[in-house]
């Protein structure tokens, strides 16, 4: 699912277009429920695509260099300079935000979410959401180490064969000028192993209904 999800977005940039509102709620599923409970199925060589990003209603065509002002999207979804109200990439904001959902995907929770435990200081915390992600200050839960510092634990990613997911989240949330590019994404083997078709992906042909007689 993420690495096509990297690979439509990287359709758009290609394109010149930002999408700019990336999120969980714009990624539509296709396969049906009977698809994805059926075991025998290997998504890795499944024919057809699997996921549809939609809500291009922000999206923006921009010039190779073109630095955009516009605070749109999502604040749980939003890149720290868009946070700060600093000119951005739209690229590079369109990576953060796919940062965030593969870490939500991975957390089951979004990374500036306050903290399980938090009682009666989680409506603080939420209060302050934007200052943590202007900071880019967050945490793993379920994949931290057990030392209590929050940093990932290798044995669980690696447990899971998710140590490539770790690292492009990682690389993902971080500031505009330390993060990781869309190249650098799809250079990355659980991206770019992700999905293996033979001739690549293509959409499921519709059914025709049948003629009501």
């Amino acid at each position: 699912m993420f690495a096509e999800l990297v690979g439509a977005v990287k359709y758009l940039h290609e394109r010149r277009i930002c999408h700019r509102d990336i999120k969980l709620e714009n990624v539509l599923v296709n396969p049906s429920p009977a698809e994805l409970a059926d075991d025998s199925i290997d998504w890795v060589t499944y024919p057809y695509s699997v996921i549809t990003l939609g809500d291009l209603g922000l999206s923006r065509r921009i010039a190779d260099d073109e630095k955009l002002e516009t605070r749109c999207g999502s604040e749980d979804y939003a890149a720290p300079e868009v946070i700060m109200g600093l000119p951005y990439d739209g690229r590079a904001t369109d990576a953060w935000s796919l940062g965030v959902l593969l870490y939500a995907l991975l957390e089951s929770r979004l990374p500036f979410d306050p903290l399980p435990g938090s009682g009666a200081d989680a409506h603080r915390m939420r209060s302050r959401t934007s200052h943590r992600i202007a900071r880019a200050e967050w945490r793993w839960i379920e994949y931290a180490g057990d030392d209590g510092d929050h940093d990932a634990s290798i044995t669980k990613f690696r447990e899971k064969g998710l140590v490539g997911a770790m690292e492009i989240t990682e690389g993902l949330l971080m500031r505009a000028r330390t993060r990781w590019t869309l190249d650098k994404v799809l250079a990355n083997e659980w991206v770019n192993q992700a999905v293996q078709v033979d001739g690549g992906i293509r959409f499921r042909e519709e059914v025709e209904p049948e003629e009501v007689r």
